[in-house]
């Protein structure tokens, strides 16, 4: 019996994976981009990712069959755990990060009732444990479809919000964001501490439905927020050509001296890693160089958090 339920299990998390879903990777392929597992392989040291929540479904259980949930909205929408990146560097203690990636081809990577429970209990995690936080938020925003939570207006009675604002000087977070992302993704992208984009990305406080419905025309996805754009106006630090070379860029950025400081307990310890996190604020100028294996943040001047300050070399390696 026990050896069954194994089995099943392993089947069910079997079936989240891209090698049980060959149509939405296909659809992938087709744009041209990397899948959500594709991007968490690459940027995770491998074996180091534990996830939370991989059976989650949609709570669309009054309206849609429990297998057609499994088949066609695995995780809700969203893969998140903790792992390791560059540990063969830094140790392993130093280079933990918790992870947060969007799926695209689940309900085009908008925001359910699991979905947010899921980046609730991991930011949780993060701000618990002063982990740095990496996101790749590529996604439509909130979801009507959730038919099975009737106790929520507009499904916005949640705290997944506040809780990746209260991270704020207190553990770096990064956001990598390819193709659309819209709405509530938006506002987790463009609230991060460091933002990298692909050449591809769409990055706006509205999607398509919404503006029109709002009275203010129509628009195609393409025409909101491109990252010729938001890049001119400091919405994006780093344009990398496809999620590949963001992703590269990613895996530089959660092992600096000054993430690393973050996880001692001195106050003068944290002042490094709050200065990282605040760094993006205090200048739209500001742009991340990043190579294959190093990055630097070009500025000339010192950033200050508070009574503390640290100086750009402290963020360089």
């Amino acid at each position: 019996m026990n050896d069954k339920r194994i089995t099943d299990l392993r089947e069910l998390k079997r079936a989240t994976e891209d090698a049980s879903r060959p149509q939405a990777v296909a659809n992938r392929r087709a744009q041209g981009y990397r899948t959500a597992r594709e991007n968490l392989d690459d940027l995770c040291d491998p074996g180091s990712f534990v996830e939370y929540g991989q059976l989650a479904v949609a709570a669309q259980r009054q309206r849609r069959s429990l297998e057609d949930l499994r088949s066609n909205t695995p995780a809700d929408g969203i893969i998140t755990g903790l792992a390791t990146i560059n540990a063969d560097r830094f140790g392993t203690a130093a280079s933990q990060v918790a992870v947060i990636v969007y799926d695209y081809t689940v309900l085009a990577g908008t925001q359910g009732y699991f979905h947010h429970r899921k980046l609730d209990r991991i930011l949780d995690v993060a701000r618990r444990e002063a982990l740095p936080v990496v996101i790749y938020t590529e996604g439509g925003g909130g979801r009507p479809g959730d038919t099975d939570v009737t106790t929520q207006i507009a499904g916005l009675d949640l705290p997944s919000f506040a809780r990746w604002a209260g991270l704020a000087g207190r553990v770096p977070r990064i956001a990598v964001n390819n193709g659309y992302c819209f709405a509530g993704n938006a506002a987790l992208f463009g609230s991060a501490d460091l933002r990298i984009a692909t050449e591809s990305s769409c990055i706006g406080m509205a999607g398509p439905a919404m503006i029109e419905g709002g009275g203010l025309g129509r628009f195609e996805p393409a025409e909101i927020g491109p990252v010729s754009v938001q890049s001119r106006n400091g919405v994006v630090d780093r344009v990398c050509a496809d999620e590949a070379e963001a992703t590269a860029c990613a895996r530089q950025m959660p092992s600096t001296s000054a993430t690393s400081a973050i996880r001692s307990s001195t106050a003068a310890s944290r002042s490094a890693a709050v200065s990282l996190a605040s760094s993006a604020r205090h200048s739209s100028s500001s742009r991340i160089a990043c190579c294959d294996s190093s990055f630097q943040w070009n500025r000339k001047t010192s950033f200050h958090s508070g009574q503390r300050s640290c100086t750009p070399s402290m963020l360089s390696r």
